[in-house]
């Protein structure tokens, strides 16, 4: 009897990106400044990702990336608001 070895480099497909994580996330974090910098590097890892797409190819992608983009951006607008009202 032979023993089947596991496939090691099987691709694994890219997460897939959930549109109502955004309001959840906020709950979260303990205080501003750390829901701040969690958008902020959300926004860079996206754009980071967002280079790295071909439109030829990758063209839904980079419409949910982008999407993202734009809700990461405006919850951080969000919360320069609430951080602007509470000082």
């Amino acid at each position: 009897m032979k023993c089947q070895q596991p496939s090691i480099a099987k691709p694994v497909p890219a997460p897939a990106i959930d549109r109502n994580t955004s309001p959840v996330l906020l709950n979260l974090g303990d205080s501003l400044e750390i829901m701040r910098g969690y958008n902020l590097e959300r926004i860079q890892e996206l754009s980071i990702r967002l280079r790295g797409l071909n439109l030829m190819e990758n063209a839904r992608e980079i419409s949910a990336v982008c999407h993202e983009i734009i809700r990461a951006k405006q919850a951080l607008n969000k919360l320069i608001m609430k951080a602007g009202y509470q000082a």
